[in-house]
């Protein structure tokens, strides 16, 4: 399959190489794209203009002049990130004739594209061309950082929504976690309330166990007998009288 010239538009300034004393005094830009054929275009807008077209032999060529291996795909994704990185130079040492030079970065291959210079008959429709190629570039990155700055909109919204559904979710958990603990130290607070057992003094004919030892409790009705001891007669009262009691003489006399 035959390879394809296709590289996006990229527009820049080409700074002026030291090299040469002789430079335009105004600014020079540049436009390159490839659709078919790879277009390069220079001017400052005023009275300056460059311009080169490139088929695929020719970039072949280009290709090996720079010493890169690879497809045209990979040559073209190289030049426009060249073009892309800021390092671009003019070289110029008059109208007549101009190269364009483009490097990544520093200590990378650089590349060099000659310039024809454009007829002053067409110098304005180059700069048109140039003009209007630049507003349609400004117009569709203008829609695209619109389209950008919705989907962040968007995204914002569905972050602020998530955040508050979060905060009511966490709401409801401390909520639980705090009914939770109630009911765990509920218990605990009825106990306090209440004395136990041994905190209670006893009372007359009540029998105090301990809940731990398991003994049968023994009501007051039914506690053992003590041991048996001898019992001493109770010595009948007798009724008090005034005198000598007459009865117990006379038993004494008799019994004598």
């Amino acid at each position: 399959m035959a390879a394809v010239v296709k590289m996006p538009a990229v527009f820049g300034e080409a700074q002026p190489d030291d090299d040469h004393e002789e430079q335009p005094r105004r600014p020079v830009l540049f436009h390159a794209h490839g659709q078919g054929l790879l277009r390069v275009v220079v001017t400052d807008l005023h009275s300056l203009a460059w311009r080169r077209s490139l088929a695929l032999p020719d970039i072949h060529d280009l290709q090996d002049d720079v010493g890169i291996a690879g497809s045209c795909s990979d040559f073209l994704d190289y030049l426009y990130s060249s073009l892309s990185s800021g390092l671009v130079k003019l070289s110029s040492s008059g109208p007549d004739s101009a190269k364009l030079m483009a490097t990544k970065a520093k200590g990378l291959p650089r590349i060099t594209i000659s310039l024809d210079p454009v007829a002053p008959s067409e110098l304005s429709d180059v700069v048109a061309d140039f003009s209007h190629s630049l507003y349609a570039a400004f117009k569709n990155r203008q829609e695209q950082g619109a389209t950008e700055q919705e989907q962040i909109k968007r995204l914002m919204e569905s972050l602020s929504s998530e955040r508050e559904r979060n905060e009511v979710m966490q709401k409801q958990l401390e909520g639980l976690s705090f009914l939770d603990k109630r009911k765990a130290t509920k218990p605990k607070l009825v106990t306090d309330q209440f004395p136990s057992v041994s905190a209670v003094p006893p009372v007359a004919d009540q029998v105090i166990v301990p809940v731990q030892q398991q003994t049968s409790v023994l009501l007051p009705s039914k506690v053992p007998p003590a041991k048996s001891t001898k019992r001493i007669a109770p010595v009948p009262r007798r009724a008090r009288a005034r005198g000598a009691l007459l009865q117990d003489t006379e038993e004494n006399g008799g019994d004598e």
